[in-house]
């Protein structure tokens, strides 16, 4: 999860208005099909621009672990790229993935977490193994 706070803005909304609908949303060019990632500005041409719900499924390309230090416990986190089956790729976490397996070509679907409280809760998406 974010180690740091998730606060929406103008560009973001739409997005975390989905994950909190346990949807997660990508971006379709419908002049030329193309899929397009979550942070992509709808704005600059909503008539050609439109978000959907991706299938929420994808493959890991890249992987990596971070070790983060509390006093004597240290917490493994496995984080890394996955390459959505629609196309885009997106940076997350892995937290219910063992940190000494390989994840490189794993399949994995999104999950979300809700974090926060009241009107600032958001739901975060992760990725989980499939």
């Amino acid at each position: 999860m974010p180690l740091f706070p998730v606060q929406r803005d103008r560009l973001s909304a739409e997005f975390f208005d989905g994950a909190k609908r346990g949807e997660f949303l990508l971006v379709r060019d419908n002049e030329t099909g193309e899929v397009l990632e979550p942070q992509f500005d709808v704005s600059v041409a909503p008539q050609r621009y439109t978000r959907f719900a991706a299938a929420g499924t994808g493959t890991v390309v890249s992987w990596s672990v971070l070790h983060q230090r509390a006093g004597d416990a240290v917490h493994r986190l496995p984080v890394g790229i996955v390459e959505l089956d629609e196309g885009p790729w997106w940076w997350t976490s892995f937290p219910d993935a063992d940190p000494d397996a390989d994840l490189f070509g794993a399949r994995v679907r999104v999950a979300f977490q809700t974090l926060g409280e009241g009107d600032a809760a958001e739901a975060i998406p992760y990725f989980v193994p499939a």
